[in-house]
């Protein structure tokens, strides 16, 4: 278990293919966004549209010389040099800014020696091509543990490709992670893809890192609170929701306005109103009476809900459907992966936007 989770630590990406795989062997496929709510993680309906290669379940990559495309060839020398410890030769194959981190470098290549020494890699199924990245899920066992690591190479430009040691800190690559290898789940050699119909419902589409090679798309359903269609079962449901624990809040009720909220989340603010002063309190009653919702995206299981401030600031809520069937705001004082989708980048600047989200609107 320690060898495999220091790995996942050290190990950010190699780029791999198959020594018949070419660019017409990419596929486009859809991930569904994982959402870490407090109580675990949700797969939701938000689909990250990406390139998909599949490679035999034999051990490819240790067969063939010079063949494949640029991934597959790096891939092969940087496992040449991990296995014969040639710090200079992998130094030559690490991406240029990583690689000026020389002290870095030493730690993560001797990490990588010592890795291999006594973890197998046994098989590479899947590669998945998105903002300018190679990630495949490597298959690795130890004596212990059997697990899904990911391994990246960055593109560097016509057919070539660099490794890249330290993960990155890419939304769409968590995005990724998340949904082929997460946390606690036993691996599996198949992933899940998201339904047709929830990729033919959607409404937006957005780009959540820039990018110029196999750049990747979130796709969303989404419309504005006061649309008729197609979310108006769904809109209407959130304004009563929130019409409710306003109104609980008015009158100073906070066990009714708990209840509109996860168990977790409600505990939380059932123990703050009783310690915080009364001026910290009606700020937050003031605050959250004060907002207005103005847009949802439906990825059901989860509502993004978006609201203005008093201020006309834009701020995020998030509910989960309960097993009754009520809206529960979630993850109210939880930060997690999704925040850096929907309360940062440029989901949240379109929603500021004269007509908000109307520039990422599906024509």
């Amino acid at each position: 278990m320690r060898l495999l989770i220091v790995m996942l630590t050290v190990m950010s990406a190699l780029g791999l293919g198959s020594e018949h795989a070419s660019a017409q062997d990419v596929r486009t496929v859809y991930a569904p966004m994982a959402f870490h709510a407090e109580a675990g993680d949700l797969r939701t309906t938000a689909c990250l549209q990406l390139g998909e290669r599949v490679y035999p379940a034999t051990a490819w990559w240790e067969t063939g010389s010079g063949t494949g495309g640029g991934p597959e060839r790096t891939f092969r020398s940087v496992i040449v040099a991990i296995k014969q410890k040639d710090r200079g030769a992998l130094l030559k194959l690490t991406d240029t800014a990583q690689a000026r981190d020389t002290g870095r470098f030493d730690r993560q290549a001797d990490a990588f020696f010592e890795q291999f020494q006594s973890i197998q890699l046994l098989a590479v199924p899947r590669a998945y091509e998105f903002d300018g990245l190679v990630a495949f899920l490597g298959k690795f066992q130890s004596t212990r543990q059997t697990a899904f690591v990911p391994l990246v190479f960055a593109y560097n430009g016509e057919d070539t490709f660099r490794f890249l040691p330290s993960r990155t800190n890419k939304a769409s690559f968590r995005i990724v992670t998340d949904w082929f290898a997460p946390s606690g789940a036993a691996p599996t050699e198949t992933p899940s893809y998201c339904a047709d119909a929830d990729v033919k419902r959607a409404t937006h589409r957005v780009s959540l890192v820039p990018s110029t090679w196999r750049p990747s798309a979130l796709l969303l359903t989404g419309a504005p609170l006061d649309a008729k269609e197609p979310l108006s079962a769904v809109a209407t449901r959130v304004k009563a929701t929130i019409d409710r624990m306003k109104a609980a809040l008015r009158v100073g009720d906070v066990d009714a306005f708990a209840n509109d909220m996860t168990p977790e989340g409600g505990g939380r603010l059932k123990q703050w109103f009783a310690t915080a002063p009364q001026n910290e309190r009606d700020r937050y009653k003031t605050a959250f009476v004060d907002q207005q919702p103005f847009f949802v995206f439906d990825e059901s299981p989860l509502l993004v809900v978006y609201v203005r401030t008093a201020q006309r600031d834009v701020q995020v809520l998030y509910f989960t459907v309960a097993p009754d069937k009520r809206l529960l705001w979630t993850n109210a004082s939880h930060l997690t992966t999704s925040d850096e989708v929907f309360k940062q980048g440029p989901l949240f600047a379109a929603a500021g936007s004269t007509k908000p989200f109307s520039s990422l609107a599906i024509k």
